[in-house]
This record gives structure tokens, C-alpha cells and sequence, in this order.
């Protein structure tokens, strides 16, 4: 089995399902996609990606992580603190180890066992934000009440499925005695359908992207090319097509200086069909050929 940072080099965290190979995470409990499980992270483990099949609600017992999402924005979360994570969201986690392990709760909750908590919730309140916008509830001694029971079932080999939708639900609960308003966020969530949208910088940030076209790119995100272009312009204040354009001719001149390459390789590798079609775009960047680049060598 691989660590959380072995898998998290080369893939896309699956929330739970990519859970079940990781050495540092167990399973307390779990009954088909509903579970909880424990993770203790020793390293530092920087821009992982994930997805969430599931409703999630994460709790930290120790450590602190930093949840970035598709649009950019951070959230701190530190010992005690839980936020619940939207069926269908796309976002990055930063830790950096300073004294204390990450340690943390994971809590899956099935779409049935959500609908049958919200039937016996009354006055749901109903709340403007967007349940994009990720929100932190702050927990005290209760709740770690509860994960020692959870601790407590596991250590006894309990893993009834009707014994953990009773403590799903229990959880539910108790999270609304901190905040009321994640009623209404649980009641948006169960009817929102979405695709994953990926977070751009994080995205764009890799050396790989440079050979691929926008409507690659659009599709790599989880938005049409009309969203993409118009979250790319948001973000970098210039139209996608010119930002790669500048990334592809930048590469390019880095290539050309400092390795032995043809001309035709690397305009290969960067996605030019054309090898005259790059020599033009080189030009009209630097006043200069890159065959006359590389003789200045």
C-alpha cells in the first residue's frame, strides 16, 4: 500500500474511493460510499488535488491544512476545526508539517442518509451563500466525544451498517448545535448536479499544458469553452489563445538556449504541426529566428 504522498505524486485524490490504498489512512467505519476514516500525515504534502464522490466533512484533530478552491479561494482549517466539502467539488490541500502531525476525521455521508436527517430537521434556515463559498464551523470537546466512540466501535470490530448511519446521523446533529446554517447548506448541496471545476492556476501552473489547445484545457478544467475563457479572462486579464501563445514562445526560447534540440523537435513538442507556422510565431515574439537564436549560442 502507498502513502497518501506516493499516490497524491502522479493522481487525482478520488474521495473515498482512493482512500482504501493509502497506508496512513484507516477506515473506522464504512458501508458502501458512507464511512469514516482517520488520517495521520508525518510529511508535508503540497498541492493535492482531489475530488469528493461524496458529501464530506473533515475534521482536524491536529495540524493545519489549507483547502484551495476552483476559484481561488483559501480556507485555513486548524485543530478543531470542520468544514463540510459539497458532493462534486474539485479543490487542492496544502499542509506543511510545523509541530504536529496532520490528523484528521473524514466523514462520508450518503445522499439517503443526508435526505433522511434533513426530513427530521425543522426550520431549515435559508442562507445566500453559495455552497461553493467552503464554510468552517468551529467544534469543541463534543464532537471529539464522538470520534472516541467511533474509536471505540472500531477497536470492538463494530462495523454494523445500521449502527454507523445512527452515528452519521448523530454526527449530523451535533454539527448543528455548532452552526444552524449547515442545514441549509447540507438541503443546497443534495440538489446541486455539477461537474468537477478545477482550479486554473493550479491547472495552468504545470509545464505539461503548454502542447495542448484551449479547448483542451477547457475540457482539462470542467468548463465549456465559453466558462473557461471567460474564468481564464477574469483571472489573467488576457484571452487564453494569448496567454498559451506567450507560455509556448517563452518555452521555446529556454529550449533553444540550453539544450541541442532541433528547431523541428521542439516545435513538435509544443503542439506546432507546422514547423513554419512556429518559426513565424517565434519571430513575431523575439525579432528573431530560432535557427538565429540557437547560431548566437
Amino acid at each position: 500500500m502507498k502513502t497518501v504522498i506516493e499516490y497524491c505524486d502522479k493522481n487525482t485524490l478520488v474521495l473515498p474511493q482512493s482512500l482504501d490504498s493509502m497506508s496512513d489512512v484507516k477506515a473506522l467505519m464504512h458501508n458502501g460510499d458512507s464511512g469514516i476514516f482517520y488520517k495521520d500525515l508525518a510529511q508535508d504534502l503540497v498541492d493535492v488535488e482531489f475530488y469528493s464522490n461524496m458529501a464530506c466533512v473533515v475534521y482536524l484533530l491536529s495540524g493545519q491544512e489549507t483547502i484551495t478552491t476552483s476559484d481561488n479561494k483559501t480556507l485555513t482549517l486548524v485543530a478543531h476545526d470542520a468544514v463540510f466539502l459539497p458532493q462534486g467539488v474539485n479543490l487542492h490541500s496544502d499542509y506543511v508539517k510545523k509541530t504536529e502531525n496532520l490528523k484528521a476525521y473524514l466523514i462520508f455521508i450518503e445522499s439517503d442518509i443526508l435526505n433522511e436527517f434533513l426530513r427530521s430537521s425543522k426550520n431549515i434556515i435559508k442562507s445566500s451563500q453559495s455552497n461553493a463559498n467552503l464554510h468552517i464551523v468551529k467544534c469543541d470537546e463534543l464532537i471529539g466525544i464522538f470520534f472516541k466512540s467511533i474509536e471505540l466501535l472500531k477497536n470492538n470490530k463494530c462495523n454494523n451498517p445500521a449502527v454507523l448511519r445512527l452515528k452519521l446521523l448523530e454526527f449530523l446533529h451535533i454539527l448543528t448545535l455548532y452552526d444552524k446554517s449547515i442545514l441549509s447548506w447540507l438541503a443546497h448541496s443534495k440538489n446541486v448536479t455539477r461537474s468537477p471545476k478545477r482550479n486554473l492556476t493550479r491547472l495552468l501552473n504545470s509545464s505539461e499544458i503548454i502542447s495542448l489547445t484551449v479547448g483542451d484545457l477547457a475540457n482539462l478544467s470542467g468548463r465549456s469553452l465559453s466558462a473557461f475563457t471567460r474564468d481564464f479572462k477574469a483571472e489573467y486579464n488576457m484571452p487564453p489563445k494569448q496567454w498559451l501563445q506567450n507560455k509556448r514562445m517563452a518555452h521555446a526560447f529556454e529550449r533553444l538556449k540550453e539544450t541541442n534540440l532541433s528547431v523541428t523537435h521542439i516545435a513538435s513538442d509544443l503542439g506546432y504541426g507546422n514547423v513554419s507556422h512556429f518559426i513565424k510565431s517565434f519571430k513575431d515574439k523575439y525579432q528573431i529566428t530560432p535557427k538565429q537564436l540557437k547560431q548566437k549560442q
